[in-house]
């Protein structure tokens, strides 16, 4: 199994011949996905961790759709009404909730998690669910709630509006993945990223943890990090 990523908090997996997209929001480009989808493999499924625009896009959504019919995207009960309305057929998505395990082609999708962390107390909570792909990988999506499942790769949201640096370190902390790779940064500075980056390290030094650097397709469109 291995990856690339795709803008912000974009996420493509491959494994056995078969891709799985996960929030793939509008901080990527048309020719992001366009790119993405003629280097990969045909996409079996699209995860979408929420309703938020930077983790899908209608138009995203409507080409990966097109190349794989018979592609479905698993995501939550809000976020599917948006799609409805954006055109997206009710037959091509399903709704999740936790505790639920779905396989689409060579990937076994377990989801966890409930709830968006608070943006402000003036901003509606919604729901956001996370997923662990082939007991390998987990993308929590807009949440700082430990996943409840056991996971060697962890994904580690930075320079969101709804955390701050220390939150993202007591994740990490509490977590103790035994490797992570930081997403969520298409709002960061180079030295904003730099920061991020030095204290998610700090932690994980402290208990053997190795950080990862998963490649994005801009120079090189075979650039792929293996999970395992």
């Amino acid at each position: 199994m291995q990856c690339f990523r795709l803008a912000h908090a974009g996420l493509v997996i491959e494994d056995e011949g078969a891709s799985l997209f996960i929030d793939p929001g509008n901080f990527s480009t048309q020719q992001d996905i366009v790119l993405a989808l003629a280097s990969t493999a045909p996409p079996a499924a699209i995860v979408i961790t929420h309703e938020h625009a930077d983790h899908w896009d209608a138009a995203h959504i409507a080409s990966i759709l097109e190349v794989a019919p018979e592609a479905k995207v698993h995501t939550t009960v809000a976020t599917k009404a948006a799609l409805l309305k954006a055109g997206i057929a009710d037959a091509r998505v399903s709704t999740v909730t936790e505790g639920d395990r779905v396989t689409a082609g060579p990937f076994a999708l377990d989801f966890y998690g409930r709830r968006h962390e608070v943006l402000h107390s003036s901003i509606p909570v919604i729901d956001n669910i996370g997923v662990r792909v082939n007991d390998t990988v987990a993308w929590g999506g807009d949440s700082l709630t430990r996943a409840p499942l056991e996971t060697p790769v962890l994904g580690v949201p930075i320079g969101s509006p709804w955390s701050t640096v220390a939150q993202v370190m007591d994740f990490v902390l509490n977590c103790a993945a035994p490797r992570v790779f930081l997403t969520h940064d298409g709002m960061l500075s180079d030295r904003g990223l730099a920061l991020y980056t030095d204290r998610v390290a700090s932690c994980l030094a402290t208990y053997g943890g190795e950080l990862l650097t998963l490649p994005r397709l801009d120079e090189d469109r075979s650039a792929r990090l293996s999970l395992g």
